[in-house]
């Protein structure tokens, strides 16, 4: 049956863009697990906007139908929350500088600060283990050394993601599928 509100096209590109974004965002995973001193400011922050831009794109893509569906623009701009968006050269705000100290312990210039707040509380549930967290970081890790035939990246992930992970990728060499080459 055919779906004229999500046509075909829309749900392909849909898939690419998701795709692109999940690929981007594992490397800043990666990168942050095996950082090079110098090399990982550069390689996250660059993986990081990379896949904010690529969600750009897929808003972008969604709004455009949305209006040519006959959508309200003002709806459209609420739909996407237009009044929470900022340009990457305000970041960081002291927003963001407040759940990194809450993150990290660090003493707050606003301990009430709600990001400050939030990254307290991350910060103590820190090592609780959330399964849904570790099992979705171990299938993106495992599909990427799948993709790249280097399932030997697996060793450098934290001992309980990279033991998920493994497993993952066996399961998916055992059904039969070939990883293709890595690039060289």
């Amino acid at each position: 049956m055919k779906n004229e509100f999500m046509p075909e096209e829309l749900r392909v590109a849909t898939a690419h863009l998701v795709t692109e974004t999940v690929d981007r965002l594992q490397e800043v995973l990666r990168y942050s697990h095996a950082p090079a001193e110098w090399e990982w400011p550069r390689m996250v922050l660059y993986r990081i906007t990379d896949a904010q831009d690529t969600l750009g794109m897929l808003v972008g893509l969604y709004a455009a139908h949305a209006l040519r569906a006959g959508c309200d623009p003002d709806s459209v701009r609420r739909y996407m929350q237009t009044s929470q968006q900022c340009s990457r050269a305000e970041l960081p705000r002291q927003q963001d500088v407040d759940y990194l100290y809450g993150l990290m312990g660090w003493p707050a210039e606003d301990p009430k600060a709600t990001r400050y707040t939030i990254g307290k509380i991350q910060r103590a549930r820190r090592g609780d283990g959330d399964r849904h967290e570790e099992w979705t970081l171990a299938c993106v890790h495992a599909l990427q050394a799948f993709a790249c035939a280097e399932p030997g990246e697996l060793d450098d992930l934290p001992a309980g993601i990279s033991t998920k992970a493994k497993r993952v990728y066996a399961t998916l060499v055992q059904q039969g599928s070939e990883p293709e080459p890595a690039d060289t």
